[in-house]
């Protein structure tokens, strides 16, 4: 076979996206790889994404440091390719991290790490490093907290290292990690006050950087106004506890959140304007004619926003089925950049943990962002009588350019309305 040095470019990740930070090597100079093996792993604005190799052969160079920003079209590794190159022009195929995918993904790291057949016939092979099955943010958190994870023993699914075991291992080491023994917060909290330095400063990654960056442009962007509704979501408990009971909801978690994406929509209708954006090179206001509605999601590597798409197609069941992949997706660093992208209103469901209520900044362009609290029990006026029902309030943050107080406070009193007695979906769905 030909051999030939190629340098393979850091490809178009798709989106607009222009640079990724790399974030780890996963072979290294004199590594023998083969075709469509990850070579490492960057991050982009919106996602942890593998590259794959488009060349069998050896690793001749790489390019760039850990943490260090690459630009999209840069070179990113040399290789010694074997064999023809491939065809002018092939798409390269990132390789994500879906079930599918991540037996094969880790099975090709296993191979990382090998010398030479001619050095292997020459004498016995080391064994070769066995890297610790952990998703992207576990990696990450290792790295910051000094632990070794390959070096774990994963007490998760199949193996694999979770955020509990890494924790523990920084506290208490690998036995500690095994067990799954772990210091209570407020333990490790003094301990590290005791034992490390007085402040530490935490660099910016390129989704918290990205978020950073985001929340800034719209905070002084767009002139922001919120307002507040307490509604009786009595009715809608009571009908989310009916779908729970039905054949459909089977596997599948129902919380109220879903009926809610069904209410915004249905409510959007009527107020468009609340589903639009600000263009500000025309000065125009853009009204969307899709639903596609983020769900702000808390992960590790911040408040990321998972959009379900076309949203008013799919039904309640469909909705939380989509809702809990998305959030899955996100939190372990799996979500594509087209599933964090191209939301035209946003839910942050602050009541999630345990807050009434609170005024989120929007989610640029967007002209609004819904924000439900918790559902509590409280003192409710019912035909002239006090009397204890499931309470919540909304609040709702939006573009005053696009959106006046009182038409804002006329959706929200429709919205109000369609959550309490959530029958009327039917007539305007």
């Amino acid at each position: 076979m030909a051999e030939e040095n190629r340098v393979f470019k850091l490809p178009d990740l798709g989106e607009g996206l222009t640079e990724a930070e790399l974030v780890q090597w996963l072979v290294k100079e004199g590594d023998t790889v083969e075709l469509n093996q990850p070579i490492c792993e960057v991050e982009t604005e919106k996602a942890l994404v593998e590259i794959p190799s488009p060349f069998a052969g050896r690793v001749v160079k790489t390019y760039g440091d850990v943490g260090e920003t690459i630009e999209v079209g840069k070179p990113l590794i040399e290789v010694q390719a074997t064999g023809e190159a491939p065809k002018t022009g092939r798409k390269e195929v990132l390789v994500g991290y879906g079930p599918e995918e991540e037996g094969t993904v880790s099975k090709r790291r296993r191979r990382i790490g090998k010398g030479k057949k001619a050095e292997a016939e020459a004498e016995p092979e080391p064994e070769p490093l066995v890297r610790a099955l952990a998703t992207p943010p576990v990696r990450k958190l290792a790295k910051e907290m000094g632990v070794d994870i390959d070096a774990l023993t994963g007490t998760g699914k199949d193996g694999r290292v979770t955020r509990e075991d890494v924790i523990a291992a920084s506290e208490g080491g690998e036995a500690a990690a095994a067990s799954g023994v772990e210091l209570a917060p407020a333990q490790r909290i003094v301990r590290r006050e005791a034992e490390g330095p007085e402040e530490e400063r935490v660099a910016l990654r390129a989704t918290r950087r990205s978020i950073a960056e985001k929340m800034v442009r719209s905070a002084f962007s767009i002139p922001h106004v919120a307002e507040w509704l307490d509604i009786d979501a009595t009715e809608m408990m009571r009908l989310r506890n009916d779908l729970k009971s039905a054949p459909e909801a089977e596997g599948i978690k129902i919380s109220p959140l879903p009926i809610l994406v069904k209410a915004l929509i249905a409510a959007i209708r009527p107020y468009p304007l609340v589903n639009s954006s600000w263009d500000q090179d025309t000065k125009e206001i853009v009204i969307k004619h899709r639903y596609h509605i983020g769900i702000a999601t808390d992960t590790d590597r911040g408040l990321l926003v998972p959009v379900i798409r076309d949203a008013d197609q799919l039904n309640v069941f469909q909705i939380a089925s989509e809702i809990a992949r998305l959030a899955t997706a996100a939190r372990d660093g799996k979500a594509t950049v087209a599933e964090l992208t191209g939301s035209t209103i946003t839910i942050t469901n602050v009541g999630s943990f345990g807050m009434t209520s609170g005024t989120p900044i929007i989610n640029h362009p967007e002209a609004a962002i819904l924000a439900p609290g918790v559902i509590a029990r409280r003192p409710w006026v019912v035909d002239d009588q006090i009397v204890p029902r499931d309470v919540m309030t909304l609040s709702l943050s939006f573009d005053h350019r696009i959106i006046d107080g009182a038409y804002a406070g006329r959706f929200l009193r429709y919205l109000a309305d369609l959550i309490e007695k959530p029958a009327r979906l039917f007539g305007v769905l």
